[in-house]
C-alpha cells in the first residue's frame, strides 16, 4: 500500500535543488528510523499543551515528515552538465487552534493592505523545517519544537484575528473548519533505490548527443530524476502512518526557430516506479527523432491567422484541456473568511453546479488515485493514503453529465462535508489542499478515431468551412516543459489578468472538407475557453490517452495528477494568430 506519489520526491530535487556527489552505484535503502518517529510522538504529545498566556491550546497537531534521497543528472549536447545526489528529512507541521467549528484556518488578512491567506494549517504550509539526518533524538525533538512554537503562535494570532473580522460580518452559511477522519496505523518496509548513477550518466549523455546531428535545434535539454522516499505521518487523533515509495523521471526537451523567428518547443517525459523500468536507449533515441522531426514541420508551417469552428482534440490534447478547465473546479476548495474571497481558490469551485449538467448526458468522471498503472503507462497521480493520512477513494464525479460529488480533503464546503482521501500537499512544501489524483473522463458513446475524423469534417462542412482543426498538443506549464512554454503560459496568464486558458496548440492540423487531407499550421492561440463549452461536445473517442503532470513555482504550483481521457470533439471554438514579436533567427 502507497501513500503519497513519489512525485513528492521527485520534485523535491526540481524545487529545492540537489546538491553533493554520493556513490555511482548503489542500492540505497533508506535508514529504519524508530528514533525519528519516537522523536515525533514525544513531541507531538507535548505540544498538544502549548499555550500562551490567555490564549487557547491546540486542538489538532499533526506531523509529516519525507524522509528522502533524490538523485538528478543533466545533459546538454552530449556532455553531463549536472550529477547530483541530495539526502533531506522534510518537516511539515500543521497546528490548529480553536474548535473543529472554528479554527485559524481558512481565513485572508488584508488589513493594512497585507494580504495573507491563512490554509489548512494556520499559514502558508504551516510550519516547516529541516531535520538533522542522524537519529539523534534530543536534535530531532529540538528542530521539531522549533517549527511547531512558530507554527503555534502563527496559529493563535490569525485565530485571533479571524474572530475579530467576523464580529463585524454578516456570515451566511459558513461551514466548518475541519472534519475528523478515521483513524489510521500502517507501517511500510523501508524504501529502496537501484540507481547505477555512472550508467545513466553515460545514457544521458548518449541521448543529448542525439541533438548533434540536427543543427536546426537551438537549445536542448535532458533530465533524470531517480528518488526514494519514506513518509511519516502523525496527529493528535491517533494515526500513525510509514510508508515507502521509489519513482524516476526521464525529461527531454528541444527548441527551434522558425523562419520568422517563432520559437517552437516540445518535449518528451517518462516516468516509472523504478530506474530499471524506464523506457531502453534505443526507443529514447527514437523517440527523439521523432520529436526533432515534429518540431521542423512545425517551423515550417503556416501561420493560422484566423479560425472559428469545430475543433477535434486528440486524446492527449483532450486530456490537457480537461486538466485546464476541469482539474481545480471539482476539487472542493472553500471559499476562505475574508475580504478578498472572490480573488481565490473558491472562486473557481464547480461546487455551485452540483447537480447540474457540465457534459454531455453520454459522459462520466471519476478520480480513482488508487489506480497505478493503465497499460504500459505508470500514473503520476496515484496514492494509497492522501497527505491527511486518510486512505484514497475512487469518486464519482460526474454522473450522466451532471456534477454529483467532488474530491476532497477534511476540510468541508458549504455542501460537501468528509473526506475521500484528496487533501495532496503542494510541490516544495506548500499548503495542504484539495486535488485530483487520477481523473478518469469516459463517453458512454465513444467511437473510432476515423468516425471522430469523418464527423470533425462533416461539422465543419455544415458550417460551410473549408476545413475544420485537429489539435495533437499543446502548451503547458509543468515540470517537462521548456523554458519557451513556460514563457508563453507566463505571457499568456498575464494578459488575460490571471485566468489560465487552454494552452497555445504545438501541433494543429487544417483537415480539409474535400478530401480529409491534413496541413499543419503554426502560431495560433485558442480565445477564452471556458468550462460551459464542455456542455457543447460534439462527440468522443474510445481510447483513453494518459497525461501526467506536476505544475511548479511560478508556473502554479500543483500535486502530481494524472489526466486519462479520450478525444473530443467541441463544436465550436475560436483561435487566431499569435500577435507577438520574434527575435531574429
Amino acid at each position: 500500500m502507497k501513500t503519497y506519489s513519489i512525485a513528492r520526491y521527485l520534485v523535491l530535487g526540481l524545487v529545492i535543488g540537489v546538491m553533493g556527489t554520493g556513490p555511482t552505484a548503489v542500492g540505497e535503502t533508506l535508514p529504519d528510523s524508530p528514533e525519528l518517529m519516537r522523536a515525533l510522538a514525544d513531541e507531538l504529545g507535548r505540544s498538544m499543551n502549548l499555550q500562551m498566556e490567555d490564549l487557547e491550546k491546540p486542538y489538532f497537531i499533526q506531523y509529516t515528515v519525507d524522509d528522502s534521497v533524490v538523485y538528478q543528472i543533466a545533459a546538454s549536447y552530449g556532455d553531463v552538465t549536472s550529477s547530483e545526489r541530495e539526502r533531506a528529512r522534510e518537516f511539515y507541521s500543521q497546528v490548529r487552534v480553536g474548535s473543529y467549528e472554528l479554527d485559524n484556518t481558512n481565513f485572508v488578512d488584508d488589513s493594512g493592505g497585507f494580504f495573507r491567506f491563512f490554509g489548512r494549517g494556520g499559514g502558508p504550509g504551516g510550519g516547516q523545517a529541516r531535520l538533522p539526518l542522524e537519529d539523534d533524538y534530543a536534535a530531532l525533538r529540538q528542530a521539531i519544537w522549533w517549527a511547531t512554537d512558530q507554527d503555534y503562535k502563527d496559529a493563535v494570532e490569525t485565530l485571533t484575528k479571524k474572530r475579530a473580522y467576523m464580529k463585524d460580518k454578516n456570515l451566511q452559511d459558513r461551514p466548518n473548519d475541519f472534519v475528523r477522519a478515521s483513524v489510521v496505523a500502517h507501517s511500510e518496509p523501508t524504501a529502496t533505490i537501484d540507481f547505477d548513477r555512472a550508467a545513466w550518466e553515460q545514457k544521458l549523455q548518449k541521448i543529448s548527443a542525439r541533438f548533434n546531428k540536427y543543427p536546426q535545434v537551438q537549445d536542448s535539454r535532458v533530465q533524470m530524476l531517480a528518488a526514494a522516499g519514506n513518509t511519516y505521518t502523525l496527529n493528535t487523533e491517533g494515526t500513525r502512518l510509514r510508508t515507502g515509495e521509489t519513482g524516476a523521471l526521464l525529461i527531454v526537451n528541444a527548441e527551434l526557430q522558425a523562419d520568422d523567428g517563432m520559437k517552437i518547443s516540445d518535449g518528451l517525459d517518462y516516468f516509472a516506479r523504478k530506474p530499471q523500468d524506464l523506457p531502453a536507449l534505443d526507443r529514447v533515441l527514437a523517440d527523439v527523432d521523432e520529436l526533432v522531426a515534429r518540431l521542423t514541420k512545425a517551423a515550417e508551417a503556416p501561420i493560422l491567422e484566423r479560425y472559428t469552428g469545430p475543433v477535434l482534440f486528440d486524446g492527449t490534447a483532450a486530456a490537457q484541456m480537461f486538466r485546464t478547465l476541469m482539474a481545480e473546479g471539482v476539487a472542493g476548495h472553500v471559499d476562505p473568511v475574508g475580504t478578498q474571497r472572490r480573488q481565490l481558490t473558491g472562486a473557481g469551485s464547480l461546487e455551485k453546479k452540483l447537480e447540474q449538467r457540465i457534459l454531455p448526458s453520454s459522459f462520466a468522471v471519476y478520480d480513482d488515485p488508487t489506480v497505478r498503472k493503465l497499460g504500459d503507462d505508470y500514473l503520476l497521480g496515484h496514492y494509497r493514503y492522501d497527505d491527511e493520512g486518510v486512505q484514497a477513494e475512487k469518486v464519482d464525479l460526474v454522473v450522466d453529465g451532471k456534477l454529483q460529488s467532488m474530491a476532497m480533503s477534511r476540510v468541508p464546503t458549504k455542501k460537501l462535508s468528509g473526506s475521500n482521501g484528496h487533501a495532496r500537499r503542494l510541490p516544495g512544501g506548500g499548503d495542504i489542499q484539495p486535488a485530483i489524483g487520477c481523473l478518469f473522463i469516459k463517453d458512454n458513446e465513444g467511437v473510432s478515431d476515423e468516425e471522430l475524423k469523418a464527423r470533425l469534417i462533416e461539422a465543419a462542412e455544415d458550417e460551410g468551412l473549408e476545413y475544420g482543426l485537429r489539435v495533437a498538443s499543446v502548451r503547458t506549464a509543468g515540470i517537462g516543459s521548456s523554458q519557451a512554454d513556460l514563457f508563453a503560459m507566463i505571457m499568456r496568464m498575464q494578459q488575460r489578468g490571471g485566468q489560465q486558458n487552454v494552452g497555445d496548440p504545438i501541433y494543429a492540423y487544417k483537415v480539409y472538407v474535400e478530401d480529409g487531407r491534413e496541413e499543419l499550421v503554426r502560431g495560433c492561440e485558442f480565445g477564452q475557453v471556458k468550462i460551459r463549452d464542455l456542455k457543447h461536445i460534439v462527440a468522443a473517442g474510445n481510447k483513453p490517452a494518459v497525461y501526467n503532470y506536476i505544475g511548479i513555482g511560478f508556473a502554479g504550483a500543483t500535486p502530481a495528477t494524472s489526466i486519462i481521457a479520450p478525444a473530443v470533439l467541441a463544436e465550436e471554438l475560436e483561435l487566431s494568430k499569435i500577435e507577438q514579436e520574434h527575435d531574429k533567427l
